[in-house]
């Protein structure tokens, strides 16, 4: 059974890259357009940044999970559609992150590390990413979000014989809540796993649950 899934996980991250080359087209030629007439809060373009922990692992995929994750993130997104027409004045957004820095610890020796408690640190990138906003140009917009990438860490995690490249997929959710007409407060919760998709001897994966807060900051192309 854990190798049929990390076979779906597997070819769902391939499609999402292929998926990607052509989001990341529309996202070029878009940057070179001039921008939407910016709405009252937000922009065409968001930078800004999360940080977040997961106090536990998740069941859905991984099966580590006495795991301990913080990640800290900086983000990006451009506005694809100025509103999906759904009547919801719904927005979708081309969203690559940087995990500037990953903190996985394994609390307590396992069964498939009997080497822990250790703390790993890693890095990464998630070039697939789309984020929605509803209720766009509003003071509180409600988001939701996936991203897919990986994350390379400083030595290998969750087993002796696993891996330190570890692929991940992320789906939640969460709000912006604007102080300004172009700055936002983020809060939010992703369910991330993290595995390695059976390139090395051994793959426990692990989920994470994790809770997050962050600033944003709006522009929009004139």
């Amino acid at each position: 059974m854990s190798h049929q899934i990390h076979r779906a996980f597997r070819s769902l991250l391939f499609a999402w890259l292929l998926v990607a080359f052509g989001v990341v087209r529309i996202a070029a030629q878009f940057a070179a357009l001039p921008g939407h007439t910016p709405s009252a809060y937000g922009g065409t373009q968001e930078f800004g940044f999360i940080v977040g922990y997961s106090p536990a692992g998740g069941p859905i995929w991984g099966y580590q999970q006495n795991v301990r994750y913080s990640p800290t993130i900086a983000r990006y997104s451009v506005q694809l559609t100025p509103d999906l027409g759904l009547g919801c004045r719904c927005a979708l957004r081309y969203s690559p992150e940087i995990t500037a820095l990953s903190v996985m610890h394994e609390k307590a020796p396992s069964s498939t590390n009997p080497a822990a408690p250790v703390t790993h640190y890693g890095a990464g990138v998630s070039p697939v990413g789309f984020q929605l906003d509803w209720r766009r140009g509003r003071r509180v917009q409600p988001l939701f979000t996936t991203d897919a990438g990986f994350i390379y860490y400083n030595d290998r995690v969750l087993s002796p014989e696993g891996s330190q490249f570890m692929y991940t997929i992320d789906f939640g959710g969460g709000v912006e809540l604007f102080r300004s007409s172009r700055n936002a407060v983020v809060l939010g919760y992703r369910y991330q796993h993290l595995s390695n998709a059976n390139i090395s001897d051994h793959n426990p994966g692990t989920d994470a649950d994790t809770f997050y807060v962050g600033f944003s900051h709006f522009h929009s192309r004139h």
